[in-house]
């Protein structure tokens, strides 16, 4: 279609995850760094979480991709299970036979033993990913949290890493989950790209597609309007791009102008194709209230360990008064 027309050889704004076509931002690359201390360090639970369309699928294949040699690597896109299957579906995702009569119990064992004889092998670590994880039942967090604590000694047996859009944060912080946030040792999210790194996604994804000069193809302008109706937002940005493209060869524009991206925003946005992210957290009353209360508990004890703070410092002053008047 277009590739002809603008001169490239490849799509460059395909909404599917490429490894060719991952741009690293800032905060990309802070999540993988973050992620892989995690992973080396053998952390047993490692929270990645983001808006909608920000990169996390990105970044679950990467990490596919660079840790497939030494690593055994379990992903489970669906997460909407229940407590009774998701340790089954752990097993069948890593290959492993199920026992004859699958309960929750007897998956557990058969998961223990067979992480047990690959740490003792010693030739690759075991991680899993469990993506879209906000939509884990509570029964099913809660066997994550008891496959977390599978060890050998004081060797955790199995990373996890949990990958979930922002609001799954909020629900973290109920009080009936503090067991398993605190074993999460490393957590990372993915913020919306800043308006320079939007110029820098667009015209990486132009070069790799085959341009030579992504300016003569989508200039400054339209990239200000992709910008203003992408929210940042990387998917967004592929979707406008793409858009904009189809729309200037089948009109024959070359270069792609700031009215052709905006007009072709303002008609997905009519359709109800494009919106704002969440950029807010929210909260129902059950949840504002639990985490009001735990604020006002981290409060007081932080005024209790300042009131602290200052009594020693207060003894301190004394007594180096009392040495300066001794000489």
């Amino acid at each position: 279609m277009y590739l002809e027309f603008y001169g490239l050889k490849e799509k460059p704004f395909n909404i599917l995850p490429d490894p060719d076509f991952f741009y690293l931002s800032q905060w990309h690359q802070q999540a993988i760094t973050h992620i892989e201390y995690g992973l080396m360090n053998g952390d047993s639970l490692i929270l990645l979480t983001g808006d909608a369309g920000t990169g996390k699928t990105s970044i679950i294949y990467k990490l596919v991709i660079d840790r497939c040699e030494d690593t055994l690597v379990g992903v489970i896109f669906n997460s909407g299970v229940d407590g009774d299957h998701i340790v089954e579906m752990i097993l069948t995702e890593l290959e492993v036979e199920l026992p004859e009569k699958p309960t929750p119990a007897s998956c557990l064992d058969t998961l223990q033993s067979f992480l047990l004889e690959t740490y003792t092998k010693g030739e690759k670590k075991v991680m899993l990913i469990l993506d879209e994880a906000q939509n884990l039942s509570d029964g099913a967090l809660e066997q994550v949290r008891m496959i977390s604590n599978l060890q050998a000694g004081k060797d955790n047996l199995i990373s996890i890493l949990m990958v979930g859009q922002s609001g799954f944060r909020a629900r973290l912080r109920k009080a009936k989950y503090s067991q398993i946030v605190q074993r999460i040792v490393v957590s990372a999210h993915l913020s919306r790209l800043r308006e320079q790194e939007v110029v820098e996604y667009v015209y990486y994804r132009l070069r790799q597609g085959g341009a030579e000069d992504p300016q003569t193809i989508i200039p400054d302008s339209a990239v200000k309007k992709i910008t203003e109706y992408s929210y940042g937002i990387p998917r967004n940005i592929n979707v406008l791009c793409e858009g904009s493209l189809i729309y200037g060869f089948a009109d024959d524009i070359k270069p792609v102008t700031a009215e052709l991206v905006e007009g072709f925003a303002r008609e997905r946005i009519e359709e109800g194709l494009l919106t704002a992210p969440e950029s807010t957290e929210r909260y129902d009353s059950e949840d504002l209230g639990e985490y009001v209360e735990g604020l006002q508990n981290r409060v007081a004890s932080l005024e209790a360990s300042m009131g602290i703070v200052k009594r020693t410092l207060i003894k301190i002053v004394k007594t180096l008064k009392r040495i300066a008047a001794q000489k």
